[in-house]
């Protein structure tokens, strides 16, 4: 559990705190009881005397079941059974609550409580970065630098606290610029108007989802309430770290589609110019198939110099566009073998082995047009013949160097849970981090190497334009599941645009509705046989 309230704090001072985090932490329960749809607490302080709520919290939390209790508990023996079986479910949940006893419940020790649901919230809130306090509050110190580096009047001189660096409401407005830039003008807010930009920016976060559980006296006041103030912004983190991960899917979503709008618009360059191509070339044929030789000298020399023209002027850019055209070709193909991609089967009526063909008629018409151009004109003369992220990977290093406390050259379990949290890489309860722990160091290892946090950093961030990658993408942003709706779709950097192609192109469910984003990868790669 946290420090205490500092000593030197006068009484008032300490009891304004102890008011702040009641209805704090009082709005987070509610917040977490709605959604598994328990009833709201009213009073922090004495609505834990019978064990139930704190039942229900764990359930809504943890998802740990509610045992058979008492459900209407008179007696204070009934009531401390009920709390007894409550803290059984806190120690299943492996929340830590140091000192708490059911008499600190059933004699509703405010401050004691108070510790207990800040337990809750470290364990809960902050878990993605750590379940100790100290590495905790560090680790989340980190990730509000990294999100509000460079921004006026928050850095410098940087967040270094959870208290007054957050009183005047910009570092609040600041995580939500740098994820959803459109819905805060930032430049035009006055560090001087703490109350406007925090009422500006809790009804922002609102709207997208996270709630309000701080009011603006809570927060513009000399000192505010280190706890509360962590409690709020452990909820922007959990919104935003998930944003963080969607953001890298659509981009990821977004290259492919690049590739393919790109490999498309090729295509469509190549078939078009070779119909052009094609049509001049039996233009060509056909008007020297039907050209009159002449009946005299002169206009046997006037169909000479249209072949000379012809060959000298007319012929040559043409020919050049049939070799651009074969370069493009194979340039297509080449891009798509190169990027794992299905070939480019080129209609037959445009492909390369026509335009070959056309030209070989083309010199055959020409070649016999000659010979009969000359043939002509010696009926008439008969004497004289002329013949092509460093700035990423220092990003790793400093988040890998920033969690190795003991400078040993390696990132235990915390450790290396609060530097992936540091990273935007959210873990989502212990299993997943062992699991993960495993993966990274092998079975059975306790730590984490430098070389081998890189290595598996770079792996997630590293675009391998797969057909595994693309559609892993694509399901991030679908929510795990199979198909896609067109909303999910809407996330940076995929445009407008971007949305309405892909909700042409891709094939509707009929059960389900979505849009069949796995079979629209699959047509676009090679297939394995």
């Amino acid at each position: 559990m946290a420090e205490a309230t500092p000593h030197h704090v006068d009484a008032e001072a300490k009891e304004a705190w102890i008011a702040t985090q009641q209805k704090t932490f009082t709005k987070w329960c509610n917040n977490h009881l709605k959604k598994k749809g328990h009833p709201a607490i009213g009073d922090l302080s004495t609505e834990f005397e019978t064990g139930i709520k704190l039942m229900q919290l764990i359930n809504a939390l943890y998802d740990v079941p509610i045992p058979k209790h008492n459900a209407n508990p008179k007696m204070r023996p009934h009531k401390l059974d009920n709390i007894e079986l409550a803290l059984k479910m806190v120690d299943e949940a492996k929340i830590k609550t140091n000192f708490l006893k059911p008499t600190h419940l059933i004699d509703h020790d405010t401050k004691m409580l108070l510790g207990m649901v800040w337990a809750i919230i470290l364990d809960f809130a902050i878990k993605g970065i750590s379940e100790d306090d100290t590495t905790a509050k560090e680790g989340l110190l980190l990730w509000c630098r990294k999100k509000t580096a460079g921004y006026r009047d928050v850095d410098p001189p940087s967040i270094q606290n959870f208290t007054g660096h957050w009183r005047n409401g910009l570092a609040f407005c600041a995580l939500i610029h740098k994820h959803q830039p459109h819905l805060i003008d930032y430049d035009s807010l006055d560090k001087n108007n703490a109350a406007a930009n925090l009422e500006l920016a809790f009804s922002v976060a609102e709207s997208l989802g996270i709630p309000r559980l701080l009011d603006v006296e809570d927060v513009n006041v000399e000192k505010p309430d280190e706890r509360s103030v962590m409690t709020q912004v452990a909820e922007y983190f959990h919104r935003f770290a998930q944003q963080d991960v969607k953001e890298v899917a659509a981009r990821r979503a977004a290259t492919f589609l690049q590739f393919t709008k790109e490999v498309n618009q090729q295509k469509f360059d190549f078939e078009s110019k070779a119909k052009a191509l094609l049509q001049w070339v039996q233009a060509s044929i056909e008007r020297f198939e039907s050209q009159d030789l002449g009946s005299t000298l002169e206009e046997s020399l006037a169909v000479v110099e249209q072949l000379r023209q012809f060959v000298l002027h007319e012929k040559p850019p043409k020919s050049a566009e049939k070799l651009d055209l074969e370069n493009l070709y194979a340039e297509i193909q080449q891009k798509l073998l190169v990027h794992g991609r299905a070939a480019y089967e080129c209609p037959a009526e445009y492909s390369t082995e026509t335009l070959d063909a056309a030209f070989d008629a083309l010199w055959h018409a020409e070649k016999t047009h000659a010979s009969a151009a000359r043939a002509k004109r010696f009926t008439f003369i008969t004497k004289e013949e002329r013949g092509v992220s460093q700035e990423k990977l220092q990003e790793m290093h400093e988040s890998y160097a920033a969690f190795d406390k003991d400078s040993d050259g390696s990132l235990d379990k915390l450790e290396f849970k609060a530097a992936l949290s540091a990273m935007s890489i959210p873990v989502k309860d212990d299993a997943a981090l062992q699991a993960l722990l495993d993966k990274v160091a092998g079975a059975g290892a306790a730590k984490v190497s430098r070389e081998q946090y890189v290595a598996f950093v770079t792996e997630l961030n590293t675009d391998k334009d797969t057909p595994e990658q693309i559609v892993a993408a694509f399901r991030t942003l679908a929510d795990d599941k199979d198909t896609i709706v067109v909303d999910q779709l809407r996330v940076p950097p995929l445009s407008q645009e971007d949305v309405e192609y892909l909700a042409s192109e891709m094939q509707k469910n009929e059960e389900s509705g979505g849009l069949d984003y796995q079979a629209f990868v699959k047509s676009a790669f090679v297939q394995q046989q």
